[in-house]
């Protein structure tokens, strides 16, 4: 009968610490992800050509555009995916510190890149009176090759 009780109360720990997890990890992720908002490719785009892996840690640019219709402040989130579907790199954007529309640059480091297909996501919110909305633009694909 005791052996029978420490199983099960070692099984209620588990579940107990699989659900504190599940809760601490939901609360830290970003909830600005593109995955997680309503598609809104009017509100933009991004785009960024193919490139070759450079020496060292080098700066890769691409361009944006932002044209939100609404009034308000807005920012742009842009996540750089991995040829293995992991972010590799997080940029932030916002109004008055950038122009509507430009060139950016994402940071990689040839030691730690493996050359593939990456893809640029981006996020805009908009905040007008206390209300932001937000809105995930056209993902981009493009690849990185090893020097020749």
């Amino acid at each position: 009968m005791r052996v029978r009780d420490r199983r099960e109360r070692r099984a209620r720990t588990r579940i107990g610490l699989i659900g504190l997890v599940a809760v601490v990890a939901g609360t830290l992720l970003p909830a600005g992800t593109a995955a997680a908002v309503e598609s809104k490719p009017e509100w933009g785009s991004v785009s960024v050509e193919n490139g070759v892996l450079k020496r060292s840690c080098r700066n890769y640019p691409y361009t944006y555009a932002v044209t939100v219709p609404e009034q308000g402040l807005w920012d742009l989130n842009v996540s750089l995916v991995g040829p293995g579907g992991r972010v590799v790199w997080f940029g932030y954007l916002t109004e008055g510190a950038n122009p509507e529309q430009g060139t950016a640059t994402f940071r990689l480091c040839r030691s730690k890149t493996k050359p593939g297909r990456y893809r640029l996501e981006a996020v805009v919110s908009v905040q007008d009176n206390n209300e932001n909305t937000a809105g995930s633009l056209d993902p981009v694909s493009f690849r990185l090759r090893k020097p020749r």
